[in-house]
């Protein structure tokens, strides 16, 4: 019966095929068995699409280019019980800078079950959009959804707590709980039906408040992570490795750095540090970061490093507290390192940061942490989607603002030329441009120049 039904599907797919462009039309049968799907890992040539279902099931998925529509490629996916009703499929051979219709069908090829979007990257010179946030209640259903869909950005980079779970129990069903909530919650669904995910996690979605590497459900968040994200590659792949990526957009280079899941935390006994810490966990993985970042300088690329937690918060600054463990406050010889490397190599490197539920900017003035200077990374904090408000670390240039309902915006303009320029700035859930506690809007436009031009 299954090979039936999978000739039955191809003959539906040859059909439309050669039909004229047409509407799609969805099936509203609730019982279908289909409960989200996703796209990620877009690279130029390739993607990855996550289906989720609710009972042993098989569908097609179908690429289709958008503007032609032409039909690229079809590949059938069985759920099973085994794997949590959850599939990954590859796609390969796209074209880069194309914009692509994936429908999910029925094996039975009677109709079609969702219909969805992502558009493939440019690794040449190339201007575009990103929207990135963190911190959202779990399943959260709100309005802000629909406004970072109406940015059209090339993705959606989310960067932690996209659920409030704090799990360090019953670790594998509240995981597959908790990814459900939030890919099933109607305006994120819809949202991801549109763009491609870019996702790595902070403490509320690894596992408890301030989880670092001892949370008793680490395994099992590695593994329902690897499951249920299209993820790009993961540099480390033993169980317990960090889910570290990635990607490349243009001349632009974003590293996404699990610096949640290998924390190890120092000591103190009062405000006298006894014992270092580390948010690397090993000198592996912090030399990974520190070579990614040579390697981007030396092929004319920018980097964004993607730092889920504060790195602006030293002794007397307005937050800082003298037994700092969950922001870069409490790891000034890793941070020293990192900062006296970007120095030495001249890297253009800015941070993109969430944890904190504010949007903040910094243009450097106070986030030089190099040794006698020489390295004023920009930053760029974005939340809380739809978190209550709060202040971290600092003080930031820009200033700050600690309202609900906030996401952050990058313009990325590279012409080919000597520079790649970026405008910075931040929507709430209406899409008004957020502004700090003195009333001025948060904002930052720069440009670096690079060294290896085309």
């Amino acid at each position: 019966m299954a090979d039936f039904n999978v000739i039955k599907a191809m003959i539906f797919i040859i059909i439309i095929a050669g039909c004229a462009p047409q509407k799609v039309n969805i099936s509203q049968d609730s019982d279908n068995g289909f409960l989200y799907c996703l796209s990620g890992s877009v690279t130029a040539e390739e993607v990855t699409i996550v289906v989720k279902g609710s009972k042993t099931k098989e569908f097609g998925i179908r690429i289709v280019e958008q503007d032609t529509k032409k039909s690229i490629a079809t590949k059938m996916t069985k759920l099973s019980e085994s794997s949590d009703f959850l599939s990954k499929t590859k796609f390969s051979g796209l074209r880069p800078g194309i914009k692509y219709n994936y429908q999910i069908f029925s094996a039975n090829a009677t109709s079609l079950i969702a219909s969805a979007f992502f558009t493939t990257f440019d690794n040449h010179p190339l201007s575009f959009k990103v929207v990135f946030g963190s911190c959202s209640e779990t399943g959260s259903n709100s309005p802000i959804y629909k406004t970072i869909s109406d940015e059209n950005p090339l993705f959606y980079l989310q960067i932690g707590d996209l659920h409030y779970e704090n799990i360090d129990s019953n670790c594998k069903e509240r995981f597959q709980q908790a990814y459900n909530s939030v890919f099933t919650s109607p305006l994120q669904s819809d949202l991801y039906k549109t763009l491609p995910l870019v996702y790595i996690w902070d403490d509320h979605d690894f596992g408890p408040n301030n989880s670092d590497a001892s949370n008793p459900c680490k395994k099992e968040s590695i593994v329902a992570y690897r499951s249920h994200v299209p993820h790009y590659p993961l540099i480390f792949d033993k169980q317990n490795d960090p889910i570290t990526q990635a990607f490349e957009v243009g001349r632009v280079v974003f590293l996404l750095t699990d610096i949640r899941s290998q924390k190890i935390r120092p000591e103190y006994k009062d405000c006298e540090r006894t014992k270092v810490g580390t948010n690397f966990g090993s000198e592996l993985h912090l030399q990974w970061f520190l070579n990614a970042m040579l390697n981007a300088k030396k092929a004319g690329k920018v980097v964004a490093w993607v730092c889920s937690y504060p790195w602006i918060n030293a002794p007397g600054g307005p937050n800082y507290k003298c037994q700092e463990s969950d922001n870069w406050g409490g790891y000034p010889e890793e941070r020293q390192r990192i900062a006296n490397f970007i120095k030495q190599h001249d890297i253009q490197v800015f941070i993109l940061s969430g944890d904190a539920h504010m949007v903040a900017m910094d243009d450097g003035t106070n986030s030089d942490y190099a040794q006698g200077g020489g390295a004023p990374v920009k930053v760029f904090h974005s939340a809380a989607l739809d978190r209550p408000g709060s202040y971290k670390g600092g003080p930031y240039s820009q200033g700050y603002s600690k309202e609900k309902g906030q996401f952050g915006i990058i313009e990325i303009t590279d012409n080919g030329n000597a520079e790649v320029c970026f405008k910075w700035y931040a929507k709430d859930k209406n899409g008004n441009i957020v502004k700090n506690t003195s009333g001025v809007e948060i904002k930052l436009d720069f440009c670096y120049e690079i060294f290896n031009t085309y």
